[in-house]
Parts: structure tokens; sequence; C-alpha cells
């Protein structure tokens, strides 16, 4: 069974949904299978990031009313590994029950099997994937530290939520905005699985539809995964993230 993973955060513009495109790169790179769901209805984002938004005819509120996810299923541009599915137009028409069934059988035939989900507290929904493992992820501001140690204090699932601190500019901490990361590991209350630099690159995915394999986010995505697989991937010096 494949390892399902959803990504979350309490207020939006964390950057919730480039990790997740970014951790699907990861795993593609790694010649793995990927279903990418998007979640956020009525502001799906996903169909951009991957260059598929031309293509798409059917979302996820049709694949789930036909109680089947393939309905719905576009290849990524750039990586053949990557499925998408994008999230319907309108608000409010995400049926998670169903969802849920879909997902189970989905894990069948992906590696990894990511969830999207909106920001925002919805513990009723995220507690349906008690199976799956839950990111968060966060800036590294007060507000977003807040709303992540909320989260995390509410998630019921089978392995603990982790943290993934988003857009890390080392330059904040020496300026003396941030004392250190473990400031900002404790205020989240989250345990910290990997860390995201502030990398020009990622404002042009949606643009470019893909991300240099070698380049700084594309390293800081591929050891996320691999602690999500379980391997034990030491964090680099903070100036080398």
């Amino acid at each position: 069974m494949g390892i399902t993973v959803c990504t979350v955060s309490g207020k939006g513009g964390t950057g919730k949904s480039t990790v997740s495109s970014g951790l699907a790169i990861a795993a593609a790179s790694l010649q793995k299978k990927v279903l990418l769901i998007d979640l956020d209805a009525g502001l799906p984002c996903l169909d951009i990031i991957f260059g598929i938004e031309e293509k798409v005819v059917f979302d996820l509120g049709d694949a789930l009313e036909a109680l089947d996810l393939q309905k719905a299923v576009y290849p990524a541009a750039n990586y053949p590994g990557i499925d998408v599915i994008p999230a319907p137009a309108k608000a409010g028409s995400i049926d998670f029950l169903r969802l849920y069934k879909c997902v189970q059988s989905a894990r069948q035939y992906y590696d990894y099997v990511i969830l999207d989900f909106p920001a925002g507290v919805d513990f009723d929904n995220y507690n349906l994937f008690g199976f799956a493992v839950f990111l968060i992820v966060s800036g590294a501001d007060g507000v977003s530290t807040r709303d992540a140690a909320a989260i995390s204090g509410g998630i019921k699932s089978e392995t603990e939520p982790r943290l993934i601190i988003n857009r890390f500019d080392i330059d904040m901490i020496k300026g003396g905005f941030y004392k250190n990361i473990d400031g900002i590991i404790d205020a989240s209350l989250t345990r910290l699985i990997g860390i995201v630099p502030a990398d020009g690159e990622l404002l042009l995915l949606s643009r470019n539809h893909k991300l240099k394999p070698k380049g700084r986010a594309a390293r800081a995505f591929l050891r996320i995964l691999k602690r999500v697989s379980g391997e034990s991937v030491p964090l680099p010096k903070l100036k080398k993230i």
C-alpha cells in the first residue's frame, strides 16, 4: 500500500500547495508513482502549477460522484510519474467520505497519494485519514506557528503530525527577527520534519511547471520525502538549506 500524505495549514498563504507539489516532484525523481489531489474546492491551483489547466474537463467532484478517481486524472506536464486531480470549481462540493473510499483504493496503485487540503481547521475531515502522514506547513512567524500548534493538537492519526517550516530565510535569524530554529519549533508544538528555503524558483513554479533537479528547493523536498518514507536524513546546516 502506498503512503498517504496530508498537507495542512491553519492560515492561508503558507505555501502548502507549493510544498505538496515539491514533494510530488521529489517522489517522481525517485521513479515513484504519485497521485496529487487538490482539495481546495473553489480555489484550485495544482492544475496551473503542473501545466494542465487547459486540459481539465472533469475534476475531483466528478470523480467522487462516479466513485472513480481515474475519471479526473491528468498526467503532469513535465513529470510522467505524477498524476493530478484538480479541485472542483465550486466551494464545498467535496464528499470526504467518498474521498476516503477512493483514496484507500488508490493506495494500491500509487507509491504516494498526496492530499493538498485547503487552509483552515477541519478536524472531522482530517481525522478520516488517520492512517496518513500529516505535514503541517508553517511560516516562521508567530501567527503561522500558533496556528500550527492548534492543528497539531487536534489531529488524531497513527503517526504524530510533523512540521515543515516553509520559505525559511536565514537572514531572519541573523537579523534577530527569530532567535533560532528551536524557538520556531517550540512555538508550533510540533516536531520538525524539514525546512524549505525561500527560493525564488518556487515563485516561478506555476509558470515553469518544474524544479531544477539539483536546486535548493528540490533538494529540500527530497530530504523531507525520504524522512516521510522512514529514512534518517540529517538536517543540513541552516546556511546550506
